[in-house]
């Protein structure tokens, strides 16, 4: 399938084996690509589909596997910049900009396993397992003009903020520890310019080529996240948190578990379950378990500031309104206390979640009671 780019002398194709994106002159190009990376000239950039089913044999000989896609395209290795990803490349986000003089195309394939967020342990925890089941965001921005081989390095440096933007945006958490992610483990970037009209030296998010490498590389990498996994913002509760590493079957058996009501009873469990998956689809109830997080997080970042806030205070509030608004609904029984709540130790699950998850299904708890007596 063609793609079209804003740049004249630019053509690009995508299928489910390969990008590939060739130009009429030699490109100057700054990458960390497997082939060919570092600053160099190149004919041709490409970015090929490794089968998940030879991932880590690939990976032991990427450079000789992408010197030889070079050739099966009839491509000269030595003249080419070469990528590889697990990801469907069909699914390439393309973003081309135009202001006044400046022209730029953005290409970006994008699949997030194995996401990761900078200067945490991630390289002690991959294996041979691990890296057969990676997925990698590729950018390649290409650039009509005349950029200083500083200016180039500047480009990466907005590309890479704006691509730690959109994880951001989108709440993409790390593999390894549910925080916040940077990019996945195995990111590539290129940028590339066609050496065109006066020389450009600056490419920071203050200039206007920085401006419009940044919308592009945001727009083109949403776009490609959510093809690739139709990961959207607003995606379930359940999603959300077992993206953090609080697994919805976790939370349930713990709190079943201290509650023999229901724990000794399969046909109460199936209904308990059942019940809190349903309240948890209620937005106003997903608002309650949100905010606990962003909360606790900000307090594990110290984002609040000391004495600003009285912690058994907020907690008390929080609930008390989610107490009040599942009565209002009528999942929750009057009769019941605020204090009748609680949900053992969970290892990265600050407080107040905590408190916000057991207040929840304390309220199922005693409903799937009620009605089982009834």
């Amino acid at each position: 399938m063609r793609l079209y780019t804003s740049i004249e002398a630019l053509e690009a194709e995508v299928d489910k084996e390969k990008l590939v994106i060739l130009s009429k002159s030699p490109l100057r190009v700054l990458s960390s690509a497997v082939l060919n990376g570092g600053l160099t000239r190149a004919k041709g950039i490409i970015n090929v589909h490794v089968p998940k089913t030879r991932d880590l044999e690939i990976h032991k000989c990427a450079e000789a596997f992408l010197k030889k896609a070079a050739v099966n395209l009839g491509l000269d290795p030595e003249e080419v910049v070469g990528l590889m990803t697990a990801a469907d490349l069909r699914k390439v986000g393309v973003v081309n900009q135009k202001q006044q003089d400046t022209t730029l195309c953005a290409l970006v394939t994008a699949g997030i396993r194995f996401s990761a967020t900078a200067g945490e342990a991630t390289a002690s925890k991959l294996n041979s397992q691990s890296i057969e089941k990676t997925c990698t965001i590729n950018i390649i921005l290409i650039i009509d003009g005349n950029l200083t081989e500083g200016c180039m390095v500047d480009a990466a440096k907005t590309v890479t903020e704006a691509k730690t933007v959109v994880m951001r945006e989108l709440d993409v958490r790390s593999d390894f520890s549910g925080d916040f992610a940077s990019g996945t483990v195995t990111d590539s970037i290129v940028v590339a310019c066609t050496k065109k009209g006066p020389l450009i030296k600056y490419a920071g998010t203050g200039t206007m080529l920085g401006e419009l490498i940044g919308k592009s590389v945001k727009d083109s990498l949403k776009e490609a996240i959510q093809k690739q996994g139709k990961m959207i913002a607003n995606r379930s509760l359940i999603k959300r948190l077992e993206e953090r590493g609080i697994s919805f079957t976790k939370i349930t058996a713990l709190f079943s578990e201290t509650h023999p009501t229901i724990y000794g009873n399969s046909k109460k469990l199936d209904n308990f379950r059942e019940e809190v998956q349903r309240v948890f689809s209620d937005p106003n109830v997903a608002f309650f378990v949100i905010t606990a997080l962003r909360l606790d997080e900000d307090e594990k970042m110290g984002l609040i500031p000391t004495g600003m806030w009285d912690k058994s205070l907020v907690d008390g509030i929080l609930r008390t309104s989610l107490v009040d608004y599942l009565q209002r609904k009528k999942i929750a029984p009057k009769r019941l206390k605020i204090e009748d709540s609680s949900l053992p130790n969970m290892e990265g699950v600050g407080t107040l979640t905590r408190m916000v998850l057991a207040t929840i299904m304390s309220y199922v708890c005693s409903n799937v009671n009620t009605s089982s007596s009834n």
